[in-house]
C-alpha cells in the first residue's frame, strides 16, 4: 500500500495569495523577473531573492538567506499555517480548460518500492541542485505531479468536497484559475488516506528533479539521524499533486537544427529513405495526424515522414515514443549526433500547441534563417508514458510539456 499523508500547509494570506506564486522563472522574460523582483508585497519570487544574485556569494550562502527570510516572513505574520490536511485544487484556463486533482504527501520509500513508476536517472547537476536547495531551506515550494489510472473513488470524494466554497480561489497574471479546498476533518481525511493508499500504480509525470532531490535529502537525514522512526518526519515525504491519467494535457516538444551537420538536402534525403516513406507536403503547415508521422520543414516545403513498419516499436516501451524513434533514426543515422554535447549545439526545443498552431511555429523559426530544419511530433498518449515508465526507461529530454503546472509557492511544506 502506498502511503499517503496530510500536512501543515503554508501559503501567502488572503491579501495576498494573489500576487504571491509564481511559475517557473524560464517562462519569465529578464525584465519580468526584475520587475517581480521589484515588488513590494509579499511574495515567492522575494522570499527566493537571493538566489538571483549569482555574483554576489556562493550558492550555499544564498540559500541560507532565503531560509532566513522565510523565517523572518513567519515572524512577521505574513504566512498563514493550516491543520494538517489535504486539498483539492483545481485550476482552470481561459480556453475552458481545467484541471484538478489531490494535495499529500508521499514517504520516499514508497519510490523504491513497484507501486510508483519513475523513469531512469538523467541529469545528475539538476537533481544536485534542489537537493541542495532542499538541505538548507527545508522547504517544499512545488508538488510533484503523480498520476494514476481514473478512479471514481477518488473523483466521486473530491465532487462532494468542491461543492462547498474554496479557501483559496484567485485568477492569476496569466488569467488561469485557481481554487483550492482544504479537507481537515478527521473522518474526511481517511477516506482520502484509503483509497489513494489503495491505487494499485502511480506514475511520476512531471517533477523528477525536485523527486530526486528529495530523496537524496532524506538519504542525508537518515544518515546523521540517531533514530530510525521516520513516519512521522516531513524530511522523508514528498509534496505531491495527484491528477488522474486522463486529466492530464500532454503537449509535443518540437525540435529544430540550427545545421545540416556538413550534409546535402540530397544527402538528407537518401538516408531518412532508410527508415522512413516520405511523403511531399507542400508550402502549406503539415501536422502530424497519427503516431509515428513525423512533419518535417525544410527550404519553405514540408514532408510527412512515416516511420517504416519495421522500426516501429524498436526498443520495447520507449519505441512507442516518437522523440526517441526521432533521435535513433534521425540525428543518429542522418546527422551523426550520438551524445548530449553535439545535441546541444545542434537542436533547440519548441513546444508545441497539439496542433497546426506549432507547425506554423516551425515554419516561423525556420524562415528567420536561424535554424535550417524543423521537425514536429504528434504528441504521446498517457498509455505511451505508462508503458516507458512500467520499464523503468530513461526518457528523452524534452519529449513532453505536461500540464497542469502548479504554482510554485502556492502551498509549501517546511520540513523542520
Amino acid at each position: 500500500m502506498l502511503s499517503f499523508k496530510p500536512f501543515k500547509g503554508i501559503h501567502a494570506k488572503e491579501e495576498d495569495i494573489k500576487d504571491f506564486p509564481m511559475y517557473s522563472p524560464d517562462i519569465y522574460s529578464d525584465e519580468q523577473i526584475r520587475m517581480k523582483l521589484r515588488g513590494k508585497t509579499p511574495s515567492y519570487i522575494d522570499l527566493i531573492k537571493p538566489i538571483f544574485f549569482k555574483g554576489e556569494s556562493p550558492l550555499e550562502n544564498r540559500l541560507k538567506k532565503i531560509r532566513k527570510r522565510y523565517e523572518d516572513y513567519v515572524k512577521d505574520n505574513l504566512l498563514d499555517h493550516d491543520p494538517a490536511s489535504f486539498y483539492i485544487y483545481e485550476q482552470k484556463k481561459k480556453s475552458g480548460e481545467t484541471f484538478r486533482g489531490v494535495i499529500g504527501l508521499i514517504s520516499v520509500d514508497d519510490f523504491n518500492g513497484k507501486n510508483i513508476k519513475v523513469p531512469s536517472p538523467t541529469n545528475e547537476t539538476k537533481v544536485n541542485g534542489f537537493t541542495q536547495f532542499l538541505d538548507t531551506t527545508y522547504l517544499q515550494t512545488n508538488p510533484i505531479l503523480l498520476c494514476y489510472e481514473s478512479n471514481s473513488k477518488i473523483e466521486i470524494l473530491m465532487d462532494l468536497e468542491m461543492k462547498s466554497k474554496p479557501f483559496i480561489h484567485f485568477e492569476d497574471e496569466m488569467e488561469v484559475s485557481h481554487r483550492l479546498w482544504r479537507i481537515d476533518n478527521r473522518l474526511k481525511l481517511s477516506q482520502f488516506k484509503d483509497v489513494v493508499s489503495n491505487l494499485p500504480s502511480l506514475y511520476l509525470a512531471d517533477g523528477y528533479y525536485r523527486l530526486m532531490g528529495a530523496i537524496n535529502h532524506s538519504d542525508k537525514i537518515k544518515d546523521k539521524s540517531k533514530t530510525k522512526n521516520f513516519l512521522f518526519d516531513q524530511n522523508h515525504q514528498v509534496l505531491s499533486l495527484l491528477v488522474s491519467g486522463q486529466n492530464l494535457k500532454i503537449i509535443e516538444y518540437n525540435r529544430l537544427i540550427k545545421s545540416l551537420n556538413g550534409l546535402t538536402k540530397k544527402d538528407i534525403f537518401s538516408k531518412l529513405e532508410e527508415h522512413f516513406t516520405i511523403n511531399y507536403k507542400g508550402k502549406e503547415p503539415y501536422f502530424p495526424s497519427h503516431k509515428h508521422h513525423i512533419s518535417m520543414y525544410m527550404d519553405g516545403e514540408f514532408f510527412g515522414l512515416y516511420i517504416k513498419h519495421e522500426f516501429r516499436g524498436m526498443k520495447e516501451g520507449l519505441g512507442t515514443i516518437d522523440t526517441y524513434l526521432f533521435n535513433t533514426f534521425i540525428l543518429e543515422k542522418v546527422f551523426n549526433i550520438k551524445d548530449s554535447k553535439q545535441e546541444m549545439n545542434l537542436v533547440s526545443y519548441i513546444k508545441g500547441f497539439n496542433g497546426i498552431e506549432g507547425i506554423k511555429k516551425i515554419k516561423e523559426e525556420v524562415d528567420t534563417g536561424d535554424f535550417t530544419i524543423g521537425f514536429g511530433f504528434y504528441p504521446p498518449s498517457f498509455s505511451d508514458l505508462q508503458k516507458v515508465l512500467e520499464l523503468g526507461e530513461k526518457l528523452p529530454d524534452k519529449i513532453t510539456y505536461i500540464e497542469p503546472k502548479f504554482p510554485t509557492g502556492l502551498i509549501m511544506v517546511n520540513m523542520k
